[in-house]
């Protein structure tokens, strides 16, 4: 994976993560404040979901190698 790659995974995911914190905030104040509808449970339900995607792509691409990929397997011996 190149970097110009890595670099925009890694940016779209911190940016769709911001979306959904700011997505989420309404409905997390309702729900504290104890006005909250089932819609509301569900969005935040659906928003902890794809917070958790992104932060898990977050970590797996951290960890991810850097170089091009070599497949042992097809190699000759």
């Amino acid at each position: 994976m190149t970097e110009d790659r890595r670099t925009s995974i890694r940016l779209g995911s911190w940016m769709s993560l911001v979306a959904v914190v700011l997505v989420m905030a309404p409905s997390a104040y309702r729900a504290f404040s104890g006005t909250s509808h089932w819609g509301d449970a569900a969005m935040l339900v659906t928003g902890a979901g794809l917070a958790a995607f992104h932060v898990v792509r977050l970590i797996r691409l951290g960890q991810a190698p850097t170089g091009p990929r070599t497949y042992r397997g097809d190699a000759q011996q």
